[in-house]
């Protein structure tokens, strides 16, 4: 049966409950992937149903398949059949546009989309679409899950698997139980049936993921670029080391240049330093691959010659360069991502996404982020921190953590000074210090945006309404300081409010977290970092008036975390000084009310009101 019959046999076989659908603008009503690995390559056949309920349902009409250069993507098929299952109209090839997926931190990218539109003006209708990959020199057999989009169900969905009996894989299988076998003279056929029926709304720190549904399969021994092995993490990592090896030869010119930028330095760590900034300098960032798909880096000559490359190259050069000067580093993968995602330890197979550089020094170990030309020296950030790394080396790969962030290293402060008035504009004097996620954000808005987007960032980004913002300022201290500084000054109107002959005004937020109540929570909470803001708030009264409440000082101290408020007084200003912190760390589903019940005493306590009065 070819792939158009097949299609249409599963639109005739589906029993549509319209009143139920309806509770969703779309949904996916079959979802069958077809993967069948030979000895040199592997195809992978999805064939999709979705209904479209609604106009916001339309969204789920434009069709992306996103694909290497190294893969071919063909025998893309597509119609639209009405509620009554009536065809509309077919795809045209036409209508299919192939194009680069640049994205805003790459020159060029060898990530590749096609994609196409099937769209209806009479609601419900369905969209039925199917499409073929093929992919040489293979990693992996199958990297699957029914959730083909986040927000919207999945009625049924099937993975069929057939390997050649003489083929060793490895497997790994999460949240799907309904699971059968079968086999011909020559192949094996697995078959995974699961759905998708409650979608994961996504959560404040949390790592969904854990609960998805999803089936892993790869072969035990490959060959890709050279021969290797999932057995274990070891023997994959060995095999990304063979396949790296060779590649860290520098050209003559470039030599020169190192021998210059280092002459007279002795200390291995100023080295390190001088050449992670000669390669920031000197290099961009671009995402593309070369040869064997994204798995083998650019050789160290051909970055050295042409200036750029993606994480796998710079980093690669990096490890040259260093090399050179008789510095041990290590290449190092991980999964590059602002929650930290788990490792399926059991299943040694491409898992990672991202290559950092490990250089031990004496008893000390530098990691070196070499895509940003703006990150600090040995700072890693948020996106790597905390989390399973693979080391490799010749002969010894293993699985290594990133150190975390620790609460200096997240601690963001500000300072504002506000000179009350009761009959016009309340001034405001603040600075901000960034660090940590807060740091990561601005200094990319520093360096990658021009004026007018700054103001506008800033603007959206004060905790204020009804305000003009008369000037500011951004500040890096230097390049190698994961701080910066907004320093800004505000005319802030409605900041005191009457009662009567009095006003108050209330203290502004410590950018406390917002969690959701207990009752509602699905997931468990996953702080991959400490949350820490230190506030100071000055308050000069206005002419003939003074403080009539006072805050008495707070201390909450609990195993998630700490807060604390302190006010004092002294001749018409009024101090306010606020710490919070939330530790780091995992807590359970059981554990979060009591999780909750902290963050929700911190924000009761966190924006007091203060009263003040006419002088008598």
């Amino acid at each position: 049966m070819n792939i158009k019959s097949s299609l249409i046999s599963m639109s005739l076989l589906l029993l549509i409950n319209n009143a139920s659908s309806q509770q969703y603008s779309a949904k996916v009503l079959k979802y069958i992937t077809v993967c069948t690995a030979e000895k040199n390559k592997t195809t992978q056949t999805d064939s999709v149903i979705i209904q479209i309920n609604n106009r916001e349902g339309d969204h789920y009409t434009e069709i992306i398949i996103p694909y290497y250069q190294s893969e071919k993507v063909s025998n893309i098929f597509g119609w639209i059949e009405n509620v009554d299952g009536k065809k509309v109209r077919d795809l045209k090839s036409s209508e299919i546009t192939d194009r680069n997926a640049i994205s805003n931190t790459s020159l060029y990218e060898d990530h590749f989309i096609k994609s196409f539109q099937l769209k209806h003006s009479t609601y419900p209708y369905k969209i039925f679409y199917t499409y073929k990959t093929t992919r040489s020199d293979f990693l992996t057999i199958a990297w699957w899950s029914p959730i083909l989009f986040g927000p919207i169900r999945t009625d049924t969905a099937i993975l069929r698997v057939v390997v050649p009996k003489n083929i060793q894989y490895n497997k790994s299988v999460n949240n799907i139980s309904d699971y059968s076998i079968d086999s011909t003279n020559n192949s094996i056929i697995h078959i995974w049936r699961s759905n998708y029926i409650q979608p994961m709304k996504p959560e404040i720190y949390s790592q969904p993921q854990k609960s998805y549904p999803y089936v892993r399969m790869a072969p035990l021994n490959f060959t890709y670029g050279v021969d290797g092995s999932t057995a274990d993490w070891k023997s994959f990592g060995n095999w990304q080391w063979r396949l790296n090896k060779g590649l860290d030869i520098l050209p003559e010119n470039e030599k020169k240049n190192i021998n210059e930028i280092t002459k007279g330095i002795t200390d291995k760590k100023e080295i390190v330093k001088i050449l992670y900034h000669y390669l920031q300098d000197h290099t961009r960032y671009v995402n593309v691959i070369l040869g064997i798909g994204g798995f083998k880096p650019y050789p160290a000559s051909y970055v050295s010659e042409n200036k750029y490359g993606d994480c796998k190259a710079l980093t690669n050069y990096m490890k040259a360069m260093l090399s050179y000067m008789g510095i041990e580093s290590y290449y190092t993968l991980v999964n590059a991502s602002d929650q930290p995602l788990n490792l399926i330890k059991d299943f040694a197979a491409p898992q990672f996404n991202h290559v950092i550089l490990s250089v031990p020094i004496n008893k000390d170990t530098i990691w070196l982020e070499n895509t940003s030309n703006i990150n600090p020296f040995g700072y890693l950030g948020t996106f790597t921190q905390n989390r399973e790394v693979l080391f490799i080396t010749d002969q010894g790969s293993k699985l290594l953590r990133t150190p975390g962030l620790t609460k200096e290293q997240t601690l963001s402060k500000s300072k504002l000074e506000y000179d009350l008035n009761v009959s016009g504009f309340t001034k405001i004097f603040l600075k901000y210090t960034f660090s940590g996620k807060l740091f990561e954000r601005f200094n990319a808005i520093q360096n990658d945006y021009n004026d007018v987007s700054k103001e506008k960032i800033i603007q959206e980004y004060m905790p204020f309404n009804n305000f003009e913002l008369v000037n500011w300022k951004l500040n890096k201290p230097n390049r190698d300081t994961a701080r910066i500084e907004l320093n800004a000054t505000l005319n802030l109107s409605k900041v005191l409010n009457p009662i009567g002959n009095e006003y108050y005004f209330s203290l502004p937020s410590s950018n406390i977290p917002s969690f959701t109540i207990p009752a509602n929570r699905i997931f468990p909470v996953h702080l991959p970092y400490p949350i820490c803001n230190e506030d100071t708030l000055i308050y000069k009264l206005p002419t003939g008036y003074e403080l009539k409440t006072r805050c008495d000082s707070v201390l909450i101290s609990t195993r998630y975390g700490h807060y604390s408020m302190k006010m004092t007084t002294h001749n018409s200003n009024v101090y306010v000084s606020k710490r919070m912190e939330v530790f780091a760390g995992s807590y359970s589903l059981k554990e979060y009310p009591e999780f909750y019940s902290f963050i929700k005493a911190m924000k009761n306590i966190d924006t007091k009101k203060i009263l003040i009065k006419p002088l008598l």
